[in-house]
């Protein structure tokens, strides 16, 4: 049985990042991140009940809970509202509406209308397992060989943790990569068990240490614009801005490459 709020609860708690009360007399602290019995205190909830959540024997907290639980936990926004997402998923109804657009061909070519009208600016639209929806040439040309391959296997999450030419082309390729394994947690947390999902995710595991570093983190971050650099065929790294525009009600995003200045 599935027991993702656990997961995500117990992932966080043992960051490393965190920093419990040390021990006295200067030994060494032996748990990382913090105790349960720390997390518990700080949320003002017992240690059992806390307990029971972590293993799964307690799936509706309260929101009051839930606050407390991601105040002591110092969760950032996404990572909040991932967990109030997990502890109420409808996996049925998620998944049913998730796919109607992107596999709606008139959705499809509407998308690609979008993109080539943007060229010579790289576009491209992405469904909830980072797979290309659409793209203009110039989009496709940003992940190398991605052109090559069939439409149903275009995905840039694993463009980026598998092809080692996205780490020539991305000069800040981990902060990239990180963010696309942190998205696609995040893009998904209604139907974890959804069997294409499960399917993107074991791949990625066996092939990428990486990718199962971050993902067993539990990492959780929705993408939004920045500004990175990317590297030319003759070594010149120049810096773009992407904005990312997200379509919630068809289950997509619009990724648009822009001049940084």
């Amino acid at each position: 049985m599935s027991n993702a709020l656990g997961d995500f609860l117990r992932a966080r708690r043992t960051d490393a990042r965190l920093q419990g009360d040390q021990p006295r007399g200067g030994e060494r602290r032996r748990t990382t991140g913090l105790r349960r019995e720390e997390v518990a205190a700080a949320a003002g909830i017992s240690v059992d009940y806390y307990t029971r959540l972590e293993q799964g024997r307690e799936a509706h907290p309260s929101d009051a809970v839930l606050e407390a639980l991601a105040t002591s936990l110092r969760l950032d926004t996404d990572a909040r509202e991932h967990l109030f997402r997990l502890r109420g998923p409808h996996p049925a109804t998620t998944r049913a509406s998730r796919r109607v657009a992107a596999a709606d061909r008139a959705f499809a070519e509407r998308m690609q209308a979008l993109v080539d009208a943007v060229r010579p600016n790289p576009a491209y639209v992405l469904d909830r397992l980072s797979t290309v929806v659409a793209a203009n040439p110039e989009g496709l040309a940003l992940h190398e060989g991605l052109a090559d391959l069939p439409p149903a296997q275009r995905n840039t999450c694993r463009s980026l943790l598998l092809d080692p030419r996205a780490r020539q082309t991305f000069v800040e390729w981990e902060d990239l990569a990180r963010g696309a394994v942190a998205h696609l947690r995040a893009a998904n947390v209604d139907d974890l068990e959804d069997p294409q999902l499960v399917a993107l995710v074991d791949e990625l595991r066996a092939r990428s240490p990486l990718f199962e570093t971050w993902w067993s983190g539990h990492l959780v971050q929705r993408r939004r614009g920045d500004v990175t650099h990317i590297r030319a065929a003759d070594g010149t790294a120049s810096a773009r801005r992407y904005e990312i525009l997200h379509l919630p009600e068809d289950g997509v995003r619009v990724t648009l490459w822009l001049p940084a200045d």
